[in-house]
């Protein structure tokens, strides 16, 4: 099997490496510098994680515990490439899932975690210094990466949240449930453990996600051919934010119309 790194900005194919002759990857991590690559590797029981290195296209770590395996469609990387946190469970045991966090650094074992209920969802951030998880019995927890305590225990969801999104920062998250149980969109300081916003629109949505400030939420709702945003305006006004808007992509190109139809490429 192989795996190919695109650039977004340019669309250009990075690099290609061969992963294997008999792996089959079931998830795929990149860090946002494009320096790490951590994936999952089905073939090989219990699942572990394989870490390579970008640069030199080389399989860096093979992280593995006994008796346990990785929930790797449970996992994430930070932005920097220095930690991978991912769902774990001990095999023929019907006990919670718990976490694990690796230093990818040393590929040594940073931090565990065993919460009271099982996980559902994992995200994590450098620079915000926490990882953030939900839990089936609905809960959103706040763990401390530095020193491991749990910061904080967030609550409101009436189902549990499979879906976190964090901006750049790290001091705000977005939780939801996208099978849509609870419709309701959170919006959480995690460095103070309040919720922010929250917003239950009236139709299903098919796609959520948070700005990389931390200031809008993007709905897509089923049955609009358009995009709703939310500005969270919790210490201003709708007339303060405006005039700090800025077009997405290139401005040249608000309102135009391009016919993507084979007959015209």
């Amino acid at each position: 099997m192989y795996v190919n790194m695109t650039n977004l900005a340019t669309g250009d194919l990075e690099t290609t490496f061969k992963v294997g002759e008999d792996r089959f990857l079931n998830s795929l991590l990149v860090s946002a510098n494009g320096r790490i690559c951590v994936c999952g590797d089905e073939t090989q029981k219990p699942f572990p994680l394989l870490v390579w290195d970008l640069t030199s296209r080389k399989l860096v770590y093979d992280l593995r515990i006994p008796h346990h395996e990785f929930v790797t469609r449970l996992s994430a990387i930070s932005d920097d490439g220095h930690y991978v946190v991912s769902v774990c469970r001990e095999l023929h045991d019907a006990s919670p899932n718990f976490i694990i966090v690796y230093d990818l650094q040393s590929g040594t074992l940073f931090k565990k975690w065993k919460p009271e209920s099982s996980s559902c969802s994992i995200a994590i951030s450098s620079q915000g210094g926490c990882v953030i998880n939900g839990l089936e019995n609905t809960w959103v927890l706040v763990w401390d990466l530095s020193t491991g305590a749990r910061r904080f225990t967030l609550r409101g969801h009436s189902a549990p949240v499979d879906q976190i999104r964090m901006e750049e920062q790290g001091k705000r998250c977005l939780t939801y449930d996208s099978r849509g149980r609870d419709r309701s969109v959170r919006v959480w300081d995690v460095t103070k453990g309040e919720c922010l916003a929250v917003f239950t629109p009236d139709q299903e949505f098919s796609c959520c996600e948070l700005s990389l400030d931390g200031k809008a939420v993007i709905l897509g709702l089923k049955g609009f051919d358009t995009i709703t945003t939310l500005l969270l305006c919790r210490e201003s006004t709708f007339e303060d934010e405006m005039p700090k808007l800025t077009c997405y992509g290139d401005p040249k190109l608000k309102n135009k119309v391009f016919d993507m139809s084979h007959e015209n490429q």
